[in-house]
């Protein structure tokens, strides 16, 4: 993207494409380079499902407070006060306009409180087995995923990186539908409905 997509902090917005490979199991990410990037505290769920991710320097990047199995917000460092959030991100019920296979998550910034339309989109197929990240209702995407035994991820330029991180800490967390491969037709219009989803 041209302009810088900056959610966390704009020191994660670099002017290249970044590669990065997620162990979903350990909640750590790694570079291309196998350097370690950032990692979740080892305490799965705490007080309030409260988690945390640090970069490799452990310094706390953005804590996460699950309100539900549906929502979850993301504060800066660690705290939990209402001027230090960044964004929340909320899993859409099931509906006529969300095909079979489809899992959808509405990410709202701190400063769109009417949630009238979502900043960005996270459309996830079948049971994890890849997803996009949409820049608010648009077809722009600023991060894909394949599922290659935990998340690879392919984060586009000047796109704020740490919060793609941070998204897909949340994704590797939600239930999706169960639905296995999908043929060549129904990926066509499941397609087509996912760049009509609102």
């Amino acid at each position: 993207m041209a302009n810088k997509v900056s959610v966390i902090n704009p020191s994660y917005c670099v002017p290249h494409p970044v590669s990065i490979q997620i162990n979903t199991e350990k909640g750590v990410a790694y570079s291309e380079k196998d350097d370690r990037l950032f990692y979740i505290n080892e305490t799965y769920f705490s007080l309030h499902n409260r988690r945390v991710l640090y970069d490799d320097s452990k310094n706390p990047i953005v804590t996460f407070y699950y309100k539900s199995s549906e929502e979850c917000k993301v504060f800066k460092g660690e705290s939990s006060d209402s001027s230090n959030l960044l964004f929340w991100v909320k899993k859409m019920k099931k509906s006529s306009t969300i095909p079979s296979g489809i899992t959808k998550l509405n990410v709202f910034l701190a400063n769109n409180r009417d949630e009238e339309k979502s900043n960005f989109r996270v459309i996830i197929y079948g049971s994890k087995r890849s997803c996009s990240v949409y820049a608010g209702e648009s077809p722009t995407i600023v991060a894909q995923v394949e599922n290659n035994g935990g998340f690879k991820v392919s984060v586009n330029p000047n796109v704020d990186y740490a919060f793609i991180v941070a998204l897909l800490m949340i994704v590797k967390d939600t239930e999706c539908s169960d639905t296995e491969d999908i043929d060549a037709l129904s990926a066509i219009q499941m397609t087509s409905s996912i760049l009509s989803l609102v």
